[in-house]
This record gives structure tokens, C-alpha cells and sequence, in this order.
């Protein structure tokens, strides 16, 4: 996980951010799930752009195995975001 977390932020920052990331490990500004579950999200959104015609179910099952969690706790980790996303953001629609 760390290591895809370096790769994403070193695209952001166009530098390498090893150092920054292994910094924030170390002081415990960083959580393992935290970090798990932005990639899961991230993952989620890329497949969902990338493969449209795939059913989001195969996209879960993706999800589960390269993260070696459930499929179910694959779902919850999306879907409790977006509707946590939703009614912060006050949008209804």
C-alpha cells in the first residue's frame, strides 16, 4: 500500500515523496486503513472510467482479491464513503 501511495503522490507533486510518506508513517499521521481505503476508492473510480461495460460487481471482486478483504467489506468501504460524501455535500439528487 505504501508504495502505491508514493507512486500517486509522486504524480501529484512531480517528485519523489518516499521520504514524505515513510516520514508521515513514522509519526503516525498516517493510518494503514485510511490508506487502504483511499486506494480502494481510487481503484474503484478508475475501473468504473476505464471499464464501463465491466459490472461492478466484477470490479468488487477485483477490489477483494488485490486487497485480500471480503467482497462485501470491498463494497462497504465505497459505498459508506459516497454516502457519507453526499450528505456532507448536502447534494440530494
Amino acid at each position: 500500500m505504501k508504495k502505491d501511495l508514493i507512486q500517486i503522490i509522486s504524480r501529484l507533486c512531480d517528485s519523489d515523496s518516499s521520504k514524505v510518506i515513510d516520514k508521515l508513517y513514522l509519526e503516525g499521521l498516517l493510518d494503514s486503513n485510511s490508506v487502504r481505503n483511499y486506494l480502494i476508492r481510487r481503484d474503484f473510480e478508475l475501473a468504473l472510467k476505464r471499464n464501463n461495460k465491466d459490472l461492478i460487481k466484477h470490479i468488487f471482486i477485483d477490489i477483494s482479491d488485490k486487497y485480500e478483504i471480503s467482497f462485501r467489506q470491498a463494497q462497504r468501504i465505497v459505498y459508506d464513503y459516497m454516502k457519507n460524501k453526499v450528505s456532507v455535500g448536502g447534494n440530494t439528487k
